[in-house]
């Protein structure tokens, strides 16, 4: 009896504990977005992943509005920028930190990175947290004397490191799931050093430092991996985009990683890879035991594979043909699920709301979700089924293609 209680005590000591997409949700990370949304350039868009520039005054009014409903229904909010604050506060930890960081910057010359360590270096923690953040312009006094071929070259670029404006959409550069952590492998090369944040904080922040979290994916690998197409069904299965931003070789290695830990079953949706499909969770999104928000626009036209464990730590992956509805109760091994289609399968509204993240909501417990409120059809839907909605203007922060669910990262929820 003794050591069962130990046993029990330590799962419930666990700093992650994400067993579902829809367990009562107790602990949340979130990033406040700061200055680097005046970092955006309006002439680089695409390449910053913006379809326009966000107001910030009002973007962190939103961000505000969305956090204080989840604390006002009993989530514990931390902030991604504090856990890594705390991260860097050893200064081995921050010195190795400044050295990965350059090397994924792509800092165009030796000298001039090894300049850029050296200012890096020489900051103080604040300071150094903000430009971390919000990159590193030419016209930094620091680099007002210009003694590197880098720093006399490519006078059109403003940035020597370019800022992290994309940081507020916490889902995307790594997932939390079951007790562990899959640090994402970003698609885009603008947002390749985002996971490094993560890498370093599931490691030294106060929150993780003396129980530091087990990462399941080899972020060495050649293959991309996002929070965004991976959603939790259940304590034995998980579905995962293969996408634009996620790779089938990223899917095998991480199915070996959770069979390994004893999910049965994990399905691949093959999505059509461009920005109008980004991933996984802006096309589905459970919120209550049996029923999902989904895209009626691609369930018809997308392949989905099951992949389940084989002999000798292999796998086995077959081609499912049934409909969207046939293969969630299959894998959530009920009789029948409800698919909510976005928009009510509009042509016109659907698509509009689809764009405007209506099927991208955060579950806070079952039948009971986050979401924007420019989202009238969706929401009157999701109100006909029973399902109460907690919403907040998303004006600013929708012009980085992210919603509720997009913006936060679930550390703890209850088992259902």
């Amino acid at each position: 009896m003794f050591i069962r209680a130990l046993i029990i005590d330590e799962r419930k000591f666990k700093m992650i504990q994400v067993y579902s997409e829809i367990g009562k949700l107790n602990k949340v990370m979130l990033h406040r977005p700061c200055n680097e949304l005046y970092q955006i350039n309006p002439f680089n868009l695409e390449e910053m992943l913006f379809e326009d520039t966000p107001y910030l005054k009002d973007a962190q009014f939103e961000h505000d509005s969305f956090s204080k409903i989840l604390k006002d229904n009993g989530v514990e909010v931390v902030y991604l920028k504090d856990l890594f604050y705390q991260a860097m506060m050893r200064e081995d930890v921050r010195r190795s930190f400044i050295l990965d960081f350059t090397e994924l910057s792509n800092i165009s010359s030796i000298r001039l990175k090894e300049k850029v360590k050296n200012h890096y270096t020489n900051l103080d923690l604040n300071d150094f947290i903000d430009s971390v953040f919000e990159g590193l312009r030419r016209d930094n006094p620091y680099f007002k004397k210009k003694d590197s071929l880098g720093e006399m070259t490519y006078l059109d670029d403003i940035f020597i490191v370019n800022p992290m404006p994309n940081c507020y959409f916490t889902r995307d550069s790594s997932v939390n799931i079951a007790d562990s952590v899959i640090i994402s492998n970003m698609g885009k090369q603008f947002r390749r050093r985002e996971p490094l944040l993560l890498k370093y904080i599931h490691q030294y922040s106060d929150e993780f430092k003396d129980n530091p979290t087990i990462n399941l994916f080899d972020n060495t690998l050649p293959y991309g991996i996002e929070g965004g197409d991976i959603i939790i069904l259940s304590d034995k299965v998980v579905c995962i985009g293969c996408t634009e931003r996620t790779s089938p070789g990223a899917i095998e290695y991480v199915s070996m990683k959770l069979f390994e830990k004893g999910y049965e079953a994990i399905y691949a949706f093959e999505l059509e890879r461009g920005r109008n499909a980004m991933h996984l969770d802006g096309m589905l999104t459970m919120i209550d035991y049996e029923t999902f928000i989904f895209n009626p626009f691609l369930s018809g036209s997308v392949n989905v594979f099951k992949i389940s464990p084989g002999r000798e730590k292999s796998i086995k992956v077959i081609s499912v043909t049934d409909s969207w509805e046939k293969v969630l109760a299959d894998a959530l091994n009920t009789n029948a699920v409800k698919l909510i289609p976005c928009g009510n399968g509009d042509r016109i509204i659907g698509n509009w709301e689809l764009w405007n993240l209506g099927s991208n909501v955060l579950t806070i417990k079952p039948g009971e979700v986050v979401g924007y409120d420019r989202n009238d059809v969706t929401l009157s839907l999701l109100d006909k089924e029973g399902i109460k909605v907690h919403t907040f203007s998303g004006s600013e922060l929708s012009r980085g293609r992210g919603g509720a669910r997009c913006m936060s990262m679930p550390m703890i929820r209850e088992k259902i």
